[in-house]
C-alpha cells in the first residue's frame, strides 16, 4: 500500500494538502491500517488547521499511530486549545529526547500558565 500511496503523493502538488489529504483518504478506503497514509493524513490536517480533525484521526487511529505521530498529536492539541494534555502526551517517554516534542512540551507549559 505503501507504494500506491507514494504515487498518489509523487501526482501532488507539495503545498497542495487538499490533495495530500484526498490521496490518503483513498489509500486508508482500501486498507484502514496503513500507519503511513494515517500518518500523512494527520499532517495533511494540521497543515490545513484542521486541528480537531488530526486529533480526531490519531484517537481513530489505534495505539501504534499515536506513538507513530505522537508529535504531531501533541501539537494539534497544543494548537486546539488543549495544553495540559500536549504536555502530558509529548513526556509520554520522558527518556526520549526528540527536539520536537520537547518543543512542544515547553510550549504547552508555557501557554498554561498565568501572564505575569
Amino acid at each position: 500500500m505503501a507504494a500506491t500511496l507514494a504515487s498518489l503523493l509523487g501526482q501532488a502538488s507539495i503545498t497542495d494538502h487538499h490533495q495530500v489529504l484526498s490521496a490518503c483518504e483513498a489509500a486508508l478506503s482500501k486498507s484502514k491500517n496503513d500507519v503511513q497514509a494515517q500518518q500523512v493524513k494527520i499532517v495533511a490536517l494540521l497543515n490545513l488547521d484542521r486541528f480537531q480533525d488530526a486529533i480526531a484521526a490519531v484517537e481513530a487511529g489505534g495505539e501504534e499511530i499515536k506513538q507513530k505521530a505522537r508529535l504531531e498529536y501533541a501539537y494539534a492539541l497544543y494548537k486546539n486549545g488543549q495544553p495540559g494534555k500536549a504536555a502530558e502526551v509529548a513526556r509520554q517517554d520522558a527518556s526520549e529526547s526528540d527536539r520536537g516534542l520537547r518543543h512542544v512540551e515547553a510550549q504547552a507549559v508555557c501557554s498554561g500558565r498565568p501572564n505575569s
